[in-house]
């Protein structure tokens, strides 16, 4: 080849390299952050009667995101709750259960107050025998852990008597 032709490659390939450099992407890493975008709840025992989106009669407002019933409660034992959050590949996969910290009816356990209890699960105990009443309600939140938007769940576990 002539030098005219290799100084001419040289040329346009110093040409493509600069061009390629401003123009084009640049190389970098892509981790999507994979946001959760429900939690489902669910008794894994099946003790309990599970309805969803329960609504004030009187007034249509929504009360109650999942609705638990433990029908001839005994007194004795205790309610397990599992919270899913989807889609499961999620980078956010765990929950927090919250509870009234005035309402000390019932006792919520979790992770984190007892490591007996599995990751996402928690567990409902009576702190007071039903009694006359026949009936106790144990509401509390399921919020996820993102630091973004997080999703709330309002649930409440009611036990009635035998």
């Amino acid at each position: 080849m002539k030098k005219s032709t290799i100084l001419l490659l040289v040329l346009v390939y110093v040409v493509a390299f600069f061009a390629i450099a401003l123009f084009g992407h640049s190389i970098r890493g892509y981790n999507a952050v994979v946001e959760p975008e429900s939690i489902e709840l669910v008794d894994p025992d099946n003790q309990t009667n599970l309805k969803k989106d329960v609504k004030d009669p009187n007034t249509g407002e929504k009360l109650y995101d999942y609705y638990f019933v433990f029908e001839n409660f005994k007194n004795t034992g205790k309610v397990r709750i599992k919270a899913t959050v989807l889609p499961a590949n999620t980078d956010y996969p765990n929950v927090v259960f919250t509870k009234d910290v005035q309402n000390i009816s019932f006792n919520l356990l979790t992770h984190d107050t007892n490591p007996e209890v599995e990751e996402n699960f928690c567990e409902i105990t009576l702190n007071e025998t039903l009694g006359s009443k026949k009936v106790l309600s144990a509401p509390f939140l399921v919020i996820s852990t993102n630091p973004g938007v997080q999703i709330k769940i309002k649930a409440c576990v009611t036990f009635v008597g035998a």
